[in-house]
C-alpha cells in the first residue's frame, strides 16, 4: 500500500474515532435532558439545551480538521 493510501486510511480512522466520541457525548447530553424532563424540571432542561447550543465544543471539528489538507 502506498503511503498516500495509508495516510487516507489513517485519516478515515481518526475521523471515525472522533465521530464515535462525539456521538457518545451527544447521547449523554440527551440522557441528562430526558432525566430533567422526567423529573419535571423543564426549565432546567431548557437552560441546559441553551447552554449546549452556544457551546463551541459541541460543533464538530471533523470538517475543520480535513479542510486543512
Amino acid at each position: 500500500m502506498s503511503s498516500r493510501v495509508c495516510s487516507k486510511v489513517a485519516t478515515c480512522v481518526d475521523a471515525n474515532n472522533l465521530l464515535r466520541i462525539q456521538r457518545h457525548d451527544f447521547l449523554n447530553h440527551l440522557q441528562v435532558i430526558h432525566a430533567m424532563i422526567q423529573l419535571g424540571r423543564s426549565e432546567k432542561a431548557l437552560e441546559y439545551i441553551e447552554k449546549l447550543a452556544h457551546d463551541p465544543e459541541m460543533i464538530s471539528n471533523v470538517l475543520a480538521t480535513y479542510q486543512k489538507e
